[in-house]
């Protein structure tokens, strides 16, 4: 700070920028809660019934999707069926799964998804260009190592809901357990 400048100044500067920063926020997370508001609704192959998801919405499962596949690289089925499969099932899993949170954590949920899913904000905040559907794995990859190594501990918390969500819940199934990932709970030996 140069000698000359008044401190008060600078203080009343930074309110003045946290003020229209929280206005562009509540007005990008406004907008993005105006998109896409209806309900995604899946494909069950093994009954052929629709299932519609109950606190997720389209946006968040297009989000879910794009990301849950590049978090679970290398895990996650490579056959264009099986992977519908698992990532219809992983949405139904991680939607339960936030019916069973808090009113406030649903809230954030939904917050960071609304703002995910506004172009101008995926594109300055995540760095995605394309829309989370044509977006490839290493947009996504790029996207979750600069969250995760962000200055920014929301970005980081981001990251940390968006890896952790798809994960639990594909590892919670015991189907999808592989002995190079979890052999099973130990097996006793009598001595």
């Amino acid at each position: 700070m140069h000698p000359n400048q008044d401190p008060a100044f600078a203080r009343r500067s930074f309110l003045k920028l946290g003020v229209v920063g929280s206005s562009v926020l509540a007005g990008a997370g406004m907008l993005g809660s105006l998109q896409g508001c209806s309900s995604h609704t899946i494909e069950d192959d093994t009954t052929r019934a629709f299932h519609s998801l109950s606190y997720l919405r389209q946006k968040d499962a297009i989000i879910l999707s794009a990301v849950a596949p590049a978090v679970l690289q290398g895990n996650f089925p490579t056959d264009p069926g099986t992977r519908q499969q698992k990532l219809d099932a992983l949405l139904q899993d991680i939607d339960q799964f936030l019916i069973h949170t808090t009113p406030q954590t649903q809230k954030q949920v939904h917050e960071l998804f609304d703002l995910l899913y506004l172009a101008p904000f995926r594109v300055l905040a995540a760095g995605v260009w394309p829309s989370w559907q044509e977006a490839g794995e290493a947009d996504v990859l790029a996207f979750l190592e600069r969250w995760q190594t962000s200055r920014f501990n929301t970005l980081r918390q981001g990251y940390v809901l968006l890896t952790q969500l798809p994960t639990l819940m594909y590892y919670d199934q015991p189907d999808n357990w592989t002995d190079a990932i979890y052999p099973g709970p130990p097996q006793h030996i009598p001595s």
